[in-house]
């Protein structure tokens, strides 16, 4: 998105919020007018109910009073047609009674609610009304109190009715006692005066009923015409402060794309499209080698800037920019001045209003795309480097492994990736080496040298590693850097090397150097826990012959035959040492008693002098042996050795025909 894209969104967002504002003052005002007339309405509505209710109160009034003129008529001229009239009178109170009744009914009897009304007396007009004005408001503190008076005056009535009834009955019988009648006349005024108050009750009530509502809905109105002042001075202060802040941020827009024009950091360009550049910054000029008067002469048209592999792309976004008014930015190549091609990232929009001229940005792509190639290139040598190479951030998290640190551990990259190094740690480094890694990397940002890892299956990965601290332009660690080589044919090697120094090259047995560093050791451990250990010292006779007479190969079979079954009658602990030629030593590391040694020595003798099939010939050797324990024999190598040797010569010389038979050996 470029600046004059910025510019008129800003323009339309504001238009928008402006536009926004004045929708809702006047859908405010529209529903306010709304629930005014609603209120109207209901306020009609319910003065309707309060005046029919009030009619009906006078219809109901009337019914009373000529029903109670009618029956005391009737107590004094026994006129049966008084009597008829007291009936007809009283049945507007009966109506009206019944009506209460069905409307109080669960549910509400709206037809005999009705019927009741019509037998009041009460105008058909005004039944719905009656009716709708009883559902809705006998919840009401007036209204209910005004049916409570009803339901008394009904009552009132019912007495009124049996009053006349029994006076009716008295007059049948003949009217001959003048006291009753007297005292039923009485009560019949004395109906009169209570039905009266309760008139006037029911009346007071409905007044004040109507009073109330018409407070509530002035109340109810001036609130709401309040509301929608209050809202409205509102919104409009907040419009004038948007068009405020509009202006403002216009006026920003306008001094930052002035400043950025003016700036060497972004090229910025009016252009129309034809190709004509109107105008065109320092940056640009720059970018592209030309200079003002190259700009003024008419040398610049952006088309003729563009090469033909390019010109497509253009064409693209010359129709985004017909359909929206602004293209997605995208690269593409301008003609330097003196020919090369300058890498560019582009974006432009219209001019509002116009779909000729816009205006551009466009930015220098030359180090980017030069640090692509170079980030390609390191690329390619992580890729293809025969060294694993393991890369993480400043917190120890792999963030990359090439394929030869996979393939050398058997992990695929996404295992790796987000993991620490030490899921390769085999437990074969100590912690100690760890800590002597990390201080070092730490403290002078690399490390070298050789750990043994684990690889994904469990095998044993000896390599060599580099460790490197990267730092960022603020000399801060961002990342470390592992390289790693696999040395597990040069361990192989140095072991194999150890192997030959340390063993006899034709049966595998420790030398004489392995078996004096292993003695001396055994020295140093028997002095410091009072151990006791022995030693073996085995010479084979007459084995001279057996190379002249069947040839070195079978004498060379026949050496490595008897370290086998020297070796098979030790622990795994002791040492079977070739000195050289025919001369064997075994080292008993734990010697408890010279019995057990002496058990030992002969069980081995009889193997070795058991017959041996070398090449399809039958051999049979001899030999002389002598022991020799520390510390009783010596305490040092040279003594140990002595006495072992002159034990096994006096052994010799006793020997008898080829094959030797222990004698008892010096103490």
């Amino acid at each position: 998105m470029n600046l004059a894209d910025i510019t008129q969104r800003v323009s339309r967002a504001s238009g928008q919020s402006i536009t926004g504002k004045v929708i809702l003052i006047i859908s405010l005002f529209v529903f306010i007018a709304i629930v005014l007339g609603g209120m109207i309405y209901l306020q009609g509505r319910i003065f309707d109910g309060v005046r029919v209710y009030v009619r009906g109160e006078g219809l109901w009034a009337k019914g009373q009073k000529d029903a109670v003129i009618y029956l005391e008529r009737y107590s004094h001229s026994r006129a049966e047609d008084d009597y008829l009239a007291f009936q007809h009178s009283v049945e507007t109170n009966l109506g009206d009674a019944q009506a209460r009744q069905a409307l109080l009914a669960s549910p509400p009897d709206l037809p005999a609610a009705a019927t009741g009304f019509l037998q009041g007396r009460n105008n058909p007009q005004d039944i719905d009304a009656l009716i709708w004005f009883f559902q809705n408001f006998q919840s009401i503190s007036y209204m209910h109190d005004a049916i409570d008076i009803w339901i008394h005056a009904d009552r009132k009535i019912a007495e009124l009715i049996a009053v006349g009834n029994a006076i009716h009955r008295e007059i049948q019988a003949g009217g001959n006692d003048p006291e009753r009648l007297a005292l039923l006349r009485d009560r019949v005024k004395l109906l009169n005066i209570e039905l009266l108050d309760l008139e006037n009750r029911f009346s007071n009530i409905l007044g004040a009923g109507a009073r109330w509502v018409k407070q509530t809905t002035l109340i109810a109105g001036l609130a709401m015409l309040l509301l929608f002042i209050g809202v409205a001075m509102i919104i409009s202060r907040q419009l004038i402060a948007v068009i405020a802040r509009t202006e403002r941020e216009l006026k920003i827009s306008e001094a930052r794309f002035r400043s950025l024009k003016e700036s060497n950091t972004i090229g910025i360009l009016s252009w129309r499209m034809d190709g004509t550049l109107e105008e065109a910054n320092r940056s640009f000029l720059d970018m592209l080698g030309y200079d003002e008067n190259d700009f003024r002469d008419g040398q610049l048209n952006w088309r003729k800037l563009t090469p033909e592999s390019c010109q497509a792309r253009d064409e693209q976004a010359i129709a985004e920019l017909l359909t929206s008014g602004s293209c997605a930015p995208f690269e593409k190549v301008l003609l330097h001045k003196d020919g090369h091609p300058v890498p560019v990232y582009l974006g432009a929009s219209l001019l509002n209003g116009d779909v000729d001229r816009g205006i551009a940005y466009i930015m220098d792509l030359t180090e980017r795309k030069q640090a692509e190639k170079q980030l390609r290139l390191a690329a390619a040598v992580f890729d293809s480097s025969h060294d694993g190479i393991l890369v993480t951030d400043a917190a120890m998290h792999i963030v990359s492994a090439n394929q030869a640190l996979c393939t050398m551990t058997g992990y695929a990259s996404s295992e790796l990736v987000g993991k620490i190094p030490s899921i390769l740690q085999s437990g074969y480094t100590t912690p100690e080496q760890y800590r002597d890694m990390l201080s070092s990397l730490y403290s002078v940002g690399h490390w070298q040298g050789d750990i043994v890892d684990r690889k994904k299956h469990g095998a044993l990965l000896p390599v060599h590693i580099s460790l490197s601290a990267v730092r960022n332009d603020e000399q801060q660690v961002s990342h470390y850097v592992a390289i790693i080589s696999d040395i597990a044919e040069r361990k192989a090697e140095e072991e194999h090397l150890r192997h030959i120094a340390h063993h006899d090259t034709l049966t595998g047995l420790p030398n004489r150097v392995l078996f004096n560093d292993r003695i001396e050791q055994l020295i140093k451990h028997a002095e410091r826990n009072g151990g006791r250990f022995a030693i073996l010292f085995f010479d084979l006779d007459n084995f001279k012959p057996v190379n002249d007479t069947f040839g070195h190969e079978v004498g060379d079979k026949l050496l490595q035959a008897i370290a086998h079954r020297l070796t098979r009658h030790v622990r795994g602990t002791d040492t079977v040492t070739r000195l050289g030629g025919d001369e064997f030593v075994i080292l008993l590391e734990e010697a408890n008693d010279r019995d057990s040694v002496e058990k030992l020595l002969d069980k081995t003798v009889e193997s070795i002098c058991a017959p041996c099939n070398i090449n399809g010939h039958d051999i049979e050797i001899s030999v002389s042996a002598g022991i020799s324990l520390y510390p009783e024999n010596g305490t040092d190598v040279n003594t140990l050795m002595h006495h072992a040797d002159q034990a096994m010569y006096h052994m010799k010389q006793k020997s008898r025909a080829q094959k030797s038979i222990p004698p008892t050996l010096p103490t």
